[in-house]
């Protein structure tokens, strides 16, 4: 006879064997790493802690998203580390009762739902909080809870691509492992599911999307400004005589001409005799950009108009999409008179992101070029012919312009005075300058000896005095001035964030920052480039919105006096044009 084995007798009643196969939701987590899920978790709730600016629902979710994404990689790899090291000990921990670790995962599951309401809810106190700093409507209950859910379908849908893709790799390898030894057909599957990703990501998602970007960006700038048009002065490109006619200008350039007030105009805000102000400006004749050849264009404006004549010569940077900002002109020309001839060029029609994340290069370069021409023109006139040179510009203008100077010994003796607005900070003349400051001053506000050339002001109140209420010394010429926010992302952005905590996070020195404001690894750098999108919706002041504090600054360079009715008359002129336009 053969033998047969015979199962013992089952405890259950029935006789029927015990259901103790997992559910789909369980299997589905047992295959992730539990302390990629953890940290991952961790990081949804750190992205919605206070941060530079609150951000609208749906930029909050694609924050939360990469947070927690890069949280769950973060945490893999270290789970897969300890994983080994516990391998080569011979550690193994494990709740080996079935009962109990039902118990276990239920409990923690409680708790990680009541502690992610219990910390979403003071993030969405603390956005509140921010919102109200830089001048923005407090967001709404509904809106911030909407933000919660958007962020964990996004993730969900992020994390099935990655885990669609390390799927392709083990199918890859397994089909692969049947002619190839496994260690060759490893890293065979590796190269080429990596090299797949890479061309899908870079050829065609990327380019595409930067086709498309572009082409949109140039119908822009071809599309003329509604109710604008040509300038009827010779002293203003695009004008009688002018190098390049109006409509070459771009839609911008058509703008900055177009706005260029009159003698009376000015007089009419300031009771003072004036003089009608030159501006100057130059596009790429084609899509190709040479700035030699932009620079010949401007210098060719700028000897039919006279500019070198004026009392002051502004050379103004432009951002990506060749925008001047009017404040920073208008305030310029009433305070002078008009006595000022202010020129630009445009380098591309992207946006200033998309140029500083393609092409950062560019600007720098044409700054280069065009800042030293100027120079050349100025010093070869008699020195009591020669204008006074003013630099200015905001964001990849403040690059620009910034740009032909490594530190304050080459800047000082090149320049009457600047006023340089939200600057990127990769700057380097940015960075060589506010690494010098004295030591008890803070990074959102250096002071640089004491004031005595060089001041960052974030708020009119500190063109005198330090983020502390604090006087500074006496402010001699050349007089240099930087305007930067405390919650500008713009000037804060910076990749070591992924490694390393920035001065301006544990200072709690900007007036308008929550005070709360705390660093986390990875996670404060994501949440610091998604508030690059929403840099410029913040209130007047705040942000990436220098607006009225340039009156102000311009005032202090030029070492003037304004009142508040002729600084107030400045600013209503500037928003009655935005309006229009």
């Amino acid at each position: 006879m053969t033998a047969v084995d015979v199962p013992p007798p089952s405890d259950d009643a029935s006789g029927s064997e015990p259901d103790t196969e997992p559910n789909v939701l369980v299997r589905f987590f047992r295959r992730r790493s539990a302390t990629g899920l953890v940290v991952g978790w961790l990081a949804l709730l750190v992205s919605f802690a206070p941060s530079l600016l609150p951000r609208p629902w749906a930029v909050q979710a694609i924050a939360s998203m990469l947070s927690t994404v890069t949280g769950y990689a973060a945490g893999a790899l270290l789970g897969s580390i300890v994983s080994v090291v516990f391998g080569w000990l011979g550690v193994r921990v494990e709740i080996i009762d079935d009962r109990h670790r039902t118990r276990v995962h239920a409990a923690f599951g409680v708790l990680a739902v009541l502690v992610t309401v219990v910390l979403w809810f003071a993030g969405y106190q603390g956005r509140r909080h921010s919102a109200r700093l830089v001048g923005l409507p407090t967001p709404s209950l509904g809106a911030d809870a909407l933000s919660l859910v958007a962020a964990v379908g996004l993730t969900a849908v992020l994390m099935a691509l990655v885990w669609t893709v390390r799927g392709v790799f083990r199918a890859s390898r397994f089909v692969l492992g049947f002619a190839l030894p496994k260690p060759v057909a490893g890293l065979l599957a590796v190269c080429l599911v990596a090299g797949s990703v890479t061309w899908l990501t870079r050829s065609v998602i990327a380019v595409q999307g930067l086709e498309a970007l572009s082409a949109s960006a140039a119908k822009i700038n071809d599309d003329p400004p509604p109710g604008l048009h040509a300038p009827t002065s010779s002293l203003v490109s695009g004008g009688p005589g002018a190098t390049q006619p109006w409509s070459r200008l771009g839609r911008e350039g058509q703008i900055y001409t177009a706005h260029t007030p009159t003698a009376a105009q000015l007089t009419a805000i300031t009771g003072r005799d004036a003089v009608h102000p030159i501006r100057l400006y130059a596009a790429p004749a084609t899509g190709d950009v040479e700035p030699a050849e932009l620079v010949s264009t401007i210098v060719r404006e700028i000897r039919r108009t006279g500019a070198l004549d004026r009392r002051y010569l502004n050379v103004v940077g432009t951002t990506g999409s060749g925008w001047v900002d009017e404040y920073n002109v208008r305030a310029l020309e009433v305070l002078t008179d008009g006595d000022v001839a202010t020129i630009a060029v445009q380098y591309s029609f992207l946006p200033s992101v998309v140029q500083f994340l393609t092409n950062r290069s560019l600007p720098a370069e044409v700054g280069r070029e065009l800042v030293g021409k100027v120079e050349q023109l100025v010093a070869a006139r008699p020195a009591a012919q020669r204008p006074k040179v003013l630099l200015s510009g905001e964001s990849l203008g403040a690059l620009s312009t910034e740009a032909p100077f490594a530190d304050a010994a080459q800047l000082l003796p090149a320049v009457d005075g600047a006023l340089w607005s939200g600057t990127p900070n990769s700057t380097p003349l940015w960075r060589a300058v506010s690494s010098s400051r004295q030591r008890g001053s803070p990074q959102v506000a250096p002071v640089v000896d004491n004031g005595r050339h060089i001041r960052f002001a974030g708020s009119p109140s500190q063109l005198d005095s330090d983020a502390y209420g604090r006087p500074l010394g006496e402010w001699d010429s050349p007089r240099v001035l930087f305007l930067q926010h405390p919650s500008d992302p713009i000037v804060w952005w910076d990749p070591s964030l992924i490694y390393r905590q920035p001065a301006w996070s544990r200072e709690r020195a900007g007036h308008d920052v929550d005070k709360d404001l705390t660093w986390y690894p990875l996670i404060t750098f994501w949440l610091t480039t998604v508030d690059l999108i929403s840099a410029n919706s913040a209130g007047g002041g705040h942000g990436h919105r220098y607006r009225a504090e340039q009156v102000d600054g311009w005032a202090a360079v030029l070492d003037v006096t304004a009142s508040a009715a002729e600084k107030a008359q400045i600013v209503a002129s500037v928003e009655a044009l935005d309006q229009d336009s």
